[in-house]
């Protein structure tokens, strides 16, 4: 399943590399996957998002809200 930028989606399964973001909602930032990840924004906040950037998800760790 893809999904179009400013998709609104429900984190299912943060993974190892975003531990602890199941149940967060955020945005999808870019139509098209980077390296197979979808970039969603809004996940951890606005400063730290400035800091370290926003969170990649593959498609099956997504659903929509």
């Amino acid at each position: 399943m893809g999904f179009r930028k400013g998709d609104k989606v429900v984190v299912i399964d943060g993974g190892a590399d975003n531990p602890g973001t199941e149940g967060k909602e955020g945005v999808v930032f870019y139509d098209e996957p980077f390296d197979g990840l979808f970039t969603v924004k809004g996940i951890d906040g606005r400063v730290v998002e400035a800091v370290r950037g926003y969170c990649g998800y593959t498609a099956d760790q997504l659903r929509l809200r």
